[in-house]
C-alpha cells in the first residue's frame, strides 16, 4: 500500500510541474522543470526534479524565451494521468481483496 501512496505523490507532482512549464511557456528565460520518476533504494516510486539547462529559443527582441516543449509537457501529463490511475486502481483492488476477505471471515465465524 506504501508503493501505491507514492505512486500517487510522484505522479501528482509530475503533473504539477508539467502544468507549471506549460503555464510559463511564454515568459522569458523561463527554464522548464525536468521530473522524473524513479524507484527508491525500498522500491519505492520517488522523484528526481532538475531544472532544464537547455537555453530557450532566442525571440524577436533578442531576448532568450522559455525552453518549454509543448510536446513533452503534454506526453508527461499523459504519463502522470495513466500513472495515477493505475495507481489509484491498485488502492482500490485491494481495498475489494480485503474487503471480500472480510465477508468470508465473516461467514465462517458466523
Amino acid at each position: 500500500m506504501p508503493d501505491s501512496l507514492s505512486a500517487l505523490g510522484a505522479n501528482s507532482v509530475l503533473l504539477a510541474n508539467a502544468s507549471s512549464n506549460l503555464a510559463n511557456l511564454n515568459t522569458q528565460g523561463y527554464k522548464a522543470i525536468r521530473t522524473s520518476i524513479v524507484s527508491s533504494a525500498n522500491g519505492e516510486p520517488g522523484i528526481v526534479t532538475t531544472r532544464s539547462d537547455t537555453p530557450g529559443a532566442l525571440m524577436p527582441s533578442g531576448q532568450e524565451g522559455s525552453n518549454v516543449d509543448i510536446s513533452k509537457e503534454y506526453s508527461d501529463m499523459i504519463l502522470a494521468q495513466t500513472g495515477y490511475e493505475a495507481a489509484l486502481n491498485a488502492i482500490q483492488t485491494r481495498e475489494k481483496m480485503i474487503d471480500d476477505l472480510m465477508e468470508v471471515f465473516s461467514s465462517m465465524n458466523g
